[in-house]
């Protein structure tokens, strides 16, 4: 006696309603597959015909050849050149160095504003604005940060490839080298603002208040390191305070602080500062929340406050 067939040994063939539906889901995903080709194409299109709209000072919403006839764009990549990517970085630059600190900073807020409420815009450069980036760096901000996993500075800012200048150290700590990359990033890339940033739960703050002796048990260069965040904080002060989140904010905003009032002993800083080129500002990065709270901020006097800071403090 044979045994009935399993379901298992039945054909596709012999199920058309299987095969209709494998048929429309593979159109379906050819279709998506193209709209995105398109979608892509038509960007980079868009910008191309911008870029030389404005060189041309072309009233005209596309880009056209000497004898008139529409100039075509082939793919993500052709259609223009490096000349035509120099310019748009030129005007990038002309762009950023235009704005004031100020205005750089208010950007930033809104930025962060995106992130923590669930609109981030995740910016990304086609392949043309990409190529102009080759040519120069044009960012208007340089951020001194923590190197915590956790706290990547430009989701957080919601900012795109050439917007910031980051330096990454744990307990975003100033040294040699890292005072020395934010020397560059504002004599030289003429960034308008400054920001040390600090984060909730920062490993490092929390082991430099270890005692010396544990302390000294760690790796040499670590053990320096951590020692040189613990002579900045007050820890008088802080053992006052009891409540653990309480503690662990006011001991990242005092290290902050400290890295600031650092850099305002630089007099060629303060110089750029009180020509309203320049403006240096704390932030603790709360990261249950996604929120950076500005403070402690060092700006031209009677430039409008986007930080606060504590009342009779002293910048230089």
């Amino acid at each position: 006696v044979g045994h009935p067939l399993s379901a298992s040994t039945i054909s596709v063939m012999d199920r058309p309603e299987v095969m209709l539906g494998c048929v429309a889901l593979a159109v379906s995903a050819a279709a998506i597959v193209q709209s995105l080709d398109h979608r892509r194409r038509r960007h980079d299109q868009i910008l191309l015909t911008l870029l030389q709209g404005r060189r041309n000072d072309s009233s005209t919403s596309r880009a056209q050849e000497d004898d008139g006839t529409p100039r075509s764009v082939a793919g993500p990549v052709a259609g223009f050149t490096m000349e035509e990517a120099r310019e748009h970085a030129l005007q990038g630059a002309s762009d950023a160095k235009s704005r004031t600190p100020n205005e750089v900073l208010l950007e930033l807020q809104r930025g962060n504003a995106r992130f923590w409420m669930g609109a981030a815009q995740r910016p990304e450069k086609s392949a043309f604005e990409r190529r102009s980036l080759i040519l120069s760096q044009y960012p208007s901000v340089a951020v001194l940060g923590c190197s915590d996993s956790r706290v990547p500075v430009e989701i957080v800012f919601d900012q795109g490839l050439g917007d910031l200048f980051v330096i990454r150290v744990a307990g975003n700590a100033l040294s040699l080298s890292t005072n020395a990359s934010l020397q560059y990033a504002i004599h030289h890339l003429k960034v308008k603002v400054v920001v040390v940033m600090g984060h909730e739960g920062c490993g490092a703050i929390k082991a430099a208040q270890l005692d010396e002796e544990t302390i000294k048990k760690e790796p040499a260069d670590l053990a320096k390191a951590l020692l040189g965040i613990k002579s900045g904080l007050d820890e008088k002060r802080l053992s006052c305070i009891h409540d653990p989140r309480a503690h662990d904010r006011e001991a990242v905003v005092t290290n902050v602080t400290n890295q600031v009032k650092q850099l305002a002993k630089d007099p060629s800083l303060m110089d750029l500062v009180n020509n309203d080129e320049l403006t240096i500002v704390g932030g603790f990065y709360e990261i249950s929340s996604g929120i950076v709270d500005f403070f402690h901020q060092i700006s031209v006097p009677g430039s409008p406050r986007v930080a606060s800071r504590k009342r009779g403090s002293q910048w230089r």
